[in-house]
């Protein structure tokens, strides 16, 4: 238990120090109740068993060798097993810094998986005291060999088939880690449950025309293997391309832990919802995920495109020139060989000092293979993968998050229309409506209310809406419950507080939990749980849940009441919706031949 107990604190450690960080330790859960939290449990039918109380083994042959990882016993039944820092891909250093991620280097032995590995490199800072970590909190150690994956699994043995959750980090493109987040609560109600992380920032998301090039030249960066991963004249997106790889280790790996590799669950929160809605645009990712679970974010704004510049960004191959002539200073050699020379903390350091190189929405872009065309487009006409969906975000998003934005467009009336110019300048005079400013305190009101729109709410609504044209069903919550943090009432439901009750982490920021917070954070798991397993949230001690039509326009509210709304701000959102088609009609679809 030593071991075990090091490996909580370390965790916890590293959610203090991310902006995505909520949810450490393997507290003892309520267990579930009813046959629909445990359907199929094989071990609830043979808790008494000899097998059952065996588990999974700790030693557990993968891709690449054999790791072993740690036993949390649970008493008569199976322990709870965790497994980390297990590689998915080679070390994407060296000659493979921006290309995409290659195959596992294989190892001899048996591999230590009782400790997560080094984070990707990254800023831990963001400037807004909400989320950044308290002065003095030790770090994780970061590194470019940073590829690796955790699964935390409570099955009897390996042929079980519990459904498979992956997690996708949040953190804007630009921090977070998988680690960050404990599968402890989800995996005693059922699941087998993997995080992982993925390259980050302009590590992560670097378009540049060498770059591009250099895929058209086969072993042109020293590896065979890139060329064959990579398409002709493609660059950028490489943190997608390592999501994809991490859901490839899941197919060839996850029934080792007693996980169902045709039953997997993809979910995330912020940018992790953000690449979720990616991946179910990508045909990259086509047949490596059967649900998709997208919680605050998605990524329906008009995007960024690799060759085109548009009336709000620059081509990304265009800004990955002005990167590389930052990174390599006056006069120096901006050749990719070079670039790929230099520390990768220089590489995080250039980027967070430019909005270019660091804006959230200006990271990921239509490439041409990840992305062949902008992902709300891509939904709409109904091209996503056909998948089960369960999406939604929280009531105050905002309130914690607009601080970020007041340092650089000041506060007030005066920062309010400095923020809507900068983000939505196609907006109508009907957004005052919605949004008034007449005074610098009900402007401010209204900044924490529109980010929140913009970015969470209407991309839910959008992406559950873009589902009624397909086969498979899409569900929309909306959480409502203030986490009991200080100041819980300027708060309110923020952005990040629903992830403190799915991961169970129920003092993160400070707060003080109740027997009410513990069961929410029960009913929560319950319910991803049977999502993930049935395709259907609905059941146990939930009122019936409609699917999304655009006709009952019927949500989940997650608060002090657990029931179903209608009609979600639609007008507001409405005011949005109009803004981001003028912004798509000001601008030429990619052409053809992007669109492979």
């Amino acid at each position: 238990m030593g071991r075990s107990i090091r490996l909580r604190r370390n965790l916890r450690a590293l959610a203090l120090a991310l902006l995505a960080a909520v949810g450490m330790g393997c507290s003892e859960p309520e267990r579930p109740e009813g046959a629909e939290a445990n359907q199929g449990s094989v071990a609830e039918v043979e808790r008494t068993s000899a097998a059952a109380k065996a588990g999974i083994p700790a030693q557990v042959a993968v891709t690449g060798g054999v790791v072993r990882g740690i036993a949390e016993p649970r008493g008569a039944e199976p322990p709870l097993m965790q497994y980390h820092g297990i590689p998915y891909a080679a070390a994407p250093v060296g000659a493979l810094r921006w290309a995409p991620p290659a195959p596992v280097t294989p190892w001899q032995g048996e591999r230590d998986a009782t400790e997560p590995g080094p984070i990707c490199p990254q800023r831990t800072h963001v400037g807004v005291a909400f989320y950044d970590p308290p002065p003095g909190a030790a770090l994780p150690e970061q590194s470019e060999d940073c590829l690796t994956l955790n699964v935390w699994t409570a099955a009897a043995h390996a042929d079980e088939q519990r459904p498979t959750m992956v997690w996708i980090h949040g953190g804007g493109l630009q921090q977070g880690a998988g680690a960050a987040q404990s599968g402890c609560l989800l995996a005693e109600h059922g699941a087998v449950v993997v995080t992982f992380n993925y390259r980050l920032g302009q590590l992560g998301f670097f378009a540049h025309p060498e770059l591009s090039a250099e895929s058209v030249r086969t072993g042109s960066a020293g590896s065979d293997r890139i060329a064959s991963a990579h398409p002709a004249g493609v660059s950028g997106n490489q943190g997608y391309r390592d999501q994809i790889q991490a859901l490839q280790w899941v197919r060839d790996n996850i029934a080792q832990f007693g996980g169902d590799p045709s039953n997997v669950t993809i979910f995330g929160e912020s940018a992790g919802a953000y690449s979720v809605s990616v991946l179910q645009a990508s045909p990259l990712a086509r047949g490596l995920f059967h649900r998709a679970i997208g919680q605050s974010g998605g990524a329906f704004h008009p995007m960024s495109r690799r060759l085109e510049d548009t009336t709000y960004a620059l081509a990304a191959e265009q800004v990955g020139l002005r990167f590389a002539a930052a990174l390599a200073g006056p006069d120096g050699d901006q050749s990719l060989a070079a670039l790929r020379a230099i520390p990768a903390a220089r590489v995080v350091e250039v980027a967070a000092a430019n909005p270019l190189f660091s804006e959230f929405e200006l990271l990921s872009t239509v490439d041409g293979d990840v992305l062949r065309e902008d992902v709300g487009t891509a939904f709409a006409a109904g091209r996503q993968a056909d998948v089960p969906v369960l999406v939604g975000s929280n009531a105050d998003e905002g309130t914690a998050l607009v601080a970020h934005f007041e340092r650089f467009l000041g506060t007030g009336a005066a920062g309010f229309a400095n923020f809507v110019q900068a983000k939505l300048p196609e907006a109508g005079a009907e957004l005052a409506t919605h949004y008034p400013a007449n005074s610098d305190a009900e402007a401010m009101q209204s900044w924490a209310e529109l980010f929140t729109d913009l970015t969470f709410t209407y991309p839910q609504r959008a992406w559950a809406r873009s589902m009624t044209a397909l086969s498979s069903p899409a569900w929309l919550y909306w959480f409502t419950w203030r986490p009991p943090v200080p100041d819980a009432a300027t708060y309110g439901a923020f952005h990040g507080a629903f992830q403190m009750y799915l991961f169970n982490d129920l003092e993160a920021f400070n707060a003080t939990p109740t027997a009410a917070d513990r069961e929410l954070a029960n009913t929560l798991a319950r319910t991803w749980v049977r999502f993930a397993k049935f395709g259907d949230p609905s059941g146990g001690d939930l009122a019936a849940w409609p699917a999304y039509t655009t006709e009952n326009e019927a949500y989940m509210e997650f608060g002090q009441r657990i029931g179903i709304g209608h009609q979600l701000r639609v007008p507001q959102l409405a005011a949005i919706e109009q803004a981001w088609a003028a912004r798509r009609a000001a601008n030429a679809p990619p052409p053809a031949s992007m669109v492979r």
